[in-house]
């Protein structure tokens, strides 16, 4: 879907289903400098894919360096936080949760054998293959479990893992 600030797009990958959202998996393509759009009550988790990277200004939080590819940095989606593009495009994972009804993280893995990725009870995981293959997930696939599961590359593989803790009610 295209930003409604021309900026760029998003490519929802997960959507847990209701209103409001209880988390969301993407891919954003970021084709100029602007402002991020504000969730106000969720956590935010990005981390760069692709392009030479970008500064986020969060005003009085501080700056957030997203230069270096696969490395996963948060913020929360009530700040006001502007992009600035350091040298064209970028694509980035991001995922953001509602803080209210659960906790999340990110973390990127390169596999050059098989891994077990524990789930644990009231937990949902997220594997997003980003370069390589997985026995059962090509490039560019997205997995989701509640429960343990192996991971076995095709040759070597990364891959985006993001976990959401629900709040027990």
């Amino acid at each position: 879907m295209p930003w409604r600030n021309g900026g760029g797009i998003t490519t929802e990958l997960i959507v847990a289903p209701g209103e409001p959202f209880l988390y969301r998996v993407s891919i954003a393509d970021v084709a100029r400098d602007g402002p991020f759009s504000c969730f106000d009550g969720y956590d935010r988790h990005i981390v760069l894919l692709s392009g030479a990277g970008m500064t986020l200004d969060c005003g009085g939080h501080g700056r957030i360096d997203l230069a270096a590819p696969f490395e996963p940095r948060s913020f929360s989606g009530d700040w006001k936080v502007h992009g600035t593009l350091l040298g064209g495009p970028v694509r980035d994972f991001n995922l953001i949760v509602d803080r209210a009804r659960a906790s999340s993280a990110l973390g990127v893995r390169r596999l050059e054998g098989p891994d077990r990725i524990s789930c644990e009870p009231q937990t949902v995981c997220i594997v997003h293959v980003i370069e390589g293959a997985l026995a059962d997930a090509d490039e560019g696939d997205t997995l989701v479990a509640d429960a343990a599961f192996d991971l076995v590359p095709r040759g070597a593989a990364r891959v985006a893992i993001a976990r959401v803790v629900l709040h027990r009610s």
